[in-house]
């Protein structure tokens, strides 16, 4: 038992309590399942349609993948795709390939928040289903599970990688070499996956440098095995960015670098990204507090749902919120008291550095753009089972009042989102017709090539009916048309380029 014991002044002498817990565990259990058979079979059926998705994701992991599919990216996006981490992409291109469906793109999400669950079950002793339906109570994370935006896929590895370093500060008792090992994966893999993820990373390789040399941390492992595991596995995180170095002079290719932008040459500055519009003088901490607790945000809105992937359309919620207030102030406060309660000492040193971790996500560019930052109510998530036994033990009837509201919390947002448990098939020719791509089919003929002049996002959709009848050429400007393409433009126009001689 590690530190001091939480009181246990809440007696079951008749063994009611313990009855209600057990059944309201089997109820939340099956309501957990009959969830995420939901979101499966959604998130394979249905290909997200909007624009991020067209414009970057399916091209990104049509190269990743190696699909022989006749499309030139846009040139926009060319640098994107040369200095992105690779992971999502390549593993979005790969299942791609292997099922045969552009819709598999979508499952990837999914599959990277179930392999999140699956760990905090098997190594972190974090009930699955009490972690699957706090982190489902946030919805952008409900969102981002059946959509081919890579945010979640990233996210959960960096999870992983914060709740195990956690998990072995909380329990140094058990044995935990499993838990470095497949936390430090998780880096990796967050630092495979998505720039944003870069500092956050650092500080996770920090933190288990600092629990994992120490001696009460039982990792089997001696100091100088532990230092080259975290040297090894944090050059191994380093190296998109080395190749970056290497490649563009610019480890972040092709963002500008916040910090000395002088010494690295750049395409994309992101240093104005756009606002919410009441909120245009905020500095990167006051829009972070507004956008974490959703001060202000609406409650509904005419023309979209209350939450969406992206919180685009929006004015004083443009592009923020997505983890509903109320639930981040249970759930922040509910977190807390289950680390004290676990152990007054190291549960009080746990509480300080997640709040340190909270603010330095705040002063991270865009943070209030929280779709970039779902790890938050995936590590609460687990802190919470991972600290729930030994509270059930201690005080079981307050045990039973937090799973009575648990599940009361998940079905109020399920209910607010049902939009997003909804099965219905959107292939890739519904995309196609949604964006009037068959419009351009029916003018176009085989053999030709084509230029696709000012038409993002959907110039990967002018390919054809099997993204395989017509050569594209993705361009922002005539000028950048391959010689004797025909061009294509947004208003149907089709006329033929010059050799250019």
């Amino acid at each position: 038992m590690t530190g001091e014991p939480f009181a246990a002044a809440d007696v079951d002498p008749t063994g009611l309590v313990e009855k209600a817990t057990r059944f309201v565990s089997a109820v939340c259990a099956w309501i957990v399942t009959v969830a995420l058979g939901d979101l499966a079979i959604r998130a394979a059926v249905r290909l997200e349609t909007r624009w991020d998705e067209l414009a970057y994701h399916l091209p990104f992991a049509a190269l990743r993948g190696g699909l022989a599919i006749p499309y030139d990216m846009n040139d926009e996006m060319y640098p994107w795709y040369q200095g992105y981490p690779p992971l999502p992409h390549l593993l979005q291109g790969v299942l791609w390939r292997l099922t045969g469906s552009v819709n598999a793109t979508g499952v990837v999400c999914y599959l990277a928040f179930l392999t999140f669950l699956i760990y905090c079950h098997l190594a972190l002793r974090a009930r699955f289903w009490l972690v699957a339906l706090i982190a489902l109570t946030a919805p952008m994370v409900l969102i981002h599970t059946t959509v081919s935006y890579i945010d979640l896929i990233g996210n959960s590895f960096l999870a992983i990688g914060f709740s195990s370093c956690l998990y072995l500060y909380l329990f140094p008792e058990r044995p935990s070499r499993v838990i470095l090992l497949c936390g430090l994966a998780g880096l990796v893999g967050a630092a495979w996956s998505k720039y944003p993820m870069v500092p956050l990373v650092a500080v996770a390789f920090g933190l288990f440098a600092v629990i994992g040399l120490s001696r009460a941390t039982t990792t089997g492992l001696s100091r100088r095995q532990t230092a080259t595991l975290l040297l090894l596995a944090a050059v191994l995180a380093a190296l998109p960015y080395l190749q970056n170095l290497y490649l563009y002079q610019n480890p972040f290719w092709p963002l500008r670098v916040p910090v000395a932008p002088d010494l690295f040459p750049y395409v994309v500055d992101t240093g104005n990204p756009d606002l919410p519009p009441p909120l245009q003088e905020y500095g990167h901490v006051s829009l972070f507090i507004h956008s974490l607790f959703e001060i202000d945000h609406p409650t509904s809105y005419d023309d979209r749902p209350r939450w969406i992937i992206d919180q685009g359309n929006a004015w004083i919620a443009f592009r923020s919120g997505g983890f509903w207030g109320a639930g981040v102030i249970f759930y922040l406060l509910a977190a807390a008291i289950l680390l004290v309660a676990h152990d007054r000492k190291r549960g009080i040193v746990a509480c300080i550095s997640l709040l340190g971790l909270l603010s330095l996500v705040a002063v991270l560019p865009q943070s209030y753009e929280l779709r970039y930052y779902l790890f938050i109510p995936l590590l609460w998530a687990a802190a919470i089972a991972m600290t729930f036994p030994r509270f059930r033990q201690a005080a079981p009837r307050a045990a039973l009042l937090f799973l009575l509201i648990v599940p009361g919390l998940f079905a109020y947002m399920a209910s607010e989102n049902r939009m997003y448990y909804e099965i219905s098939r959107i292939d890739y020719r519904a995309v196609a017709q949604k964006w009037g791509a068959p419009d351009y089919w029916a003018n176009m003929q085989r053999g030709k090539t084509y230029c696709a002049v000012g038409m993002a996002p959907i110039g990967i959709l002018l390919t054809g009916p099997t993204m395989s009848e017509f050569t594209i050429f993705d361009r922002t400007r005539v000028a950048l048309c391959p010689e004797d393409s025909t061009i294509l433009t947004q208003d149907g126009v089709q006329y033929r380029s010059r050799a250019r001689r």
